[in-house]
């Protein structure tokens, strides 16, 4: 779940919040897991802010420093969250690439980046 966050923190994905997050059976003894990721809205004109929040102290996502604060929470060590962080800004760092094998067009490339990539 804490990679979920760390995802659409990276790529904007302001429609973040808790029914846009599943869970399905595994009915071959694996029980309840988490569903794939659905309802990904990057906004490129919106703020970096999560409709998720983690504590009411911390408030919404709008930052790294919050979720890998807050990492501990999800049973993750400092060096746990800093992994998985760099694995999912890796994936995430490879969207043209992805964007231009799924068909997107050089202006919409344009038109996600400030989504898409943190400055």
């Amino acid at each position: 779940m804490w990679r979920r966050l760390v995802f659409n923190f990276l790529i904007c994905n302001t429609d973040d919040h808790l029914r846009n997050t599943g869970l399905l059976y595994d009915a071959r003894g694996k029980g309840w897991r988490l569903a794939p990721a659905f309802d990904l809205n990057p906004m490129p004109g919106d703020r970096r802010e999560s409709k998720t929040w983690l504590t009411e102290d911390s408030g919404p996502i709008d930052s790294k420093r919050t979720l890998m604060d807050d990492a501990h929470y999800f049973r993750l060590t400092q060096q746990d969250a800093a992994t998985n962080w760099a694995q999912v800004e890796a994936a995430v760092s490879a969207w043209r690439n992805i964007g231009l094998q799924l068909g997107m067009s050089s202006s919409a490339l344009v038109d996600f980046a400030p989504a898409m990539e943190l400055r």
